[in-house]
């Protein structure tokens, strides 16, 4: 083999390899289509997913979100699959459930497919034709979406938090933003007098990252946690100035010592002395009103309140360390407190590596 022909070898080898990784790889999907026939339930609407390598070769599956267009659009989660360019893709609804047919992926030009609508009772009340097509563009009349990596989970629950909405806590696992995630951002487009799509728009995104920079800065808030020993969390230095470290927890008070935040990192508990933490906790106390609580494994968060006194806590229990956090504030300051603690609860991220 001569220098000339090895070379191409190789070119040839590396060309193949990498396109062995472009097909294991998760990659954007953003269709725009519209609907016909009597009944269709969005005139217009936008895909915006993710394909993922399937079972199989040549198969894919699809997720993500699904939005009509209009000022009060039907929206919710896609799911699918595909075998080479043909997809079967479902959308569930809070009115039931839309599925399309058609050659989907990664379309290079608006083509036929078929949509069937069914309600809540699995009846069909609606089906016929669509076209659908790349999303190349803006979405007509409502701007740029973000870059399909603008952002990811983790970030996205802490920008929903500090905007004061609802969010799955805890997210550390670096996923595309998910239902819970657009539903929440649904509800703050309805407040910017926008239609509620659940679609992140680029200009969405900069006012969310906005919001939450000036709610950080008014709370004064700082960052805590170490990453090699995998926590993270803050406090507001603007209402709990006073810090100080004691016997191996950080703690961080008002100015009056009424509102006390505390992280400790230590030792793992067993998994039977954690079971009997969370019994403990969660049992029945007669003294306690508004309780709720939340456990996954060896996580835990609770909330309650007690002699007039809010208690917001939680505990993540891996095989490295047990991480804890007990912020506790006078219930009659709630207005001042209420939004903090659940600031505070939801950055505090703690990961499988954690430890002391």
């Amino acid at each position: 083999m001569n220098a000339s022909t090895a070379s191409a070898l190789i070119l040839l080898l590396v060309a193949a390899g990498a396109a062995r990784a472009d097909e294991s790889a998760d990659r954007p999907l953003r269709l725009i289509g519209s609907l016909q026939g009597k009944g269709a339930v969005a005139r217009s609407f936008v895909i915006d997913g993710w394909v993922k390598p399937g079972d199989g070769d040549n198969q894919t599956s699809v997720e993500g979100w699904f939005s009509g267009l209009e000022d009060d659009p039907p929206h919710g989660a896609v799911q699918g699959s595909c075998v080479e360019s043909h997809c079967a893709l479902t959308v569930s609804t809070s009115d039931g459930k839309l599925s399309f047919t058609g050659e989907l992926l990664d379309p290079k030009a608006p083509a036929p497919a078929r949509f069937t609508a069914k309600d809540e009772d699995d009846k069909v009340v609606a089906q016929g034709t669509a076209t659908i097509g790349p999303l190349t563009g803006p979405v007509p009349g409502l701007g740029a979406l973000a870059a399909p990596d603008a952002v990811r989970a983790p970030e996205f629950d802490q920008l929903l938090v500090w905007n004061h909405l609802s969010a799955p806590s805890g997210s550390v696992s670096d996923e595309p933003i998910g239902d819970s995630e657009r539903d929440s951002l649904a509800d703050w487009q309805k407040t910017q007098n926008r239609p509620g799509t659940g679609l992140l728009f680029a200009a969405d995104l900069a006012g969310l990252r906005a919001g939450a920079a000036a709610a950080r800065k008014a709370a004064g808030w700082t960052d805590l946690g170490d990453k090699a020993h995998g926590w993270a969390g803050g406090y507001p230095a603007a209402l709990l100035p006073r810090a100080e470290r004691r016997a191996g927890e950080q703690r961080f008070a008002s100015a009056d010592g009424k509102a006390t935040l505390a992280y400790a990192v230590g030792a793992p508990m067993t998994d039977a002395a954690f079971d009997a933490l969370v019994e403990r906790e969660t049992g029945d106390h007669p003294e306690r009103s508004d309780v709720g609580y939340n456990r996954v494994n060896g996580d835990m968060d609770l909330h309650y309140q007690q002699a007039g006194v809010v208690h917001v806590q939680a505990w993540h229990n891996h095989e490295g360390g047990l991480a804890r956090m007990e912020f506790l504030y006078p219930a009659a300051a709630a207005d001042t407190y209420d939004q903090i603690g659940a600031i505070i609860a939801s950055t505090f991220v703690v990961s499988d590596d954690v430890k002391p």
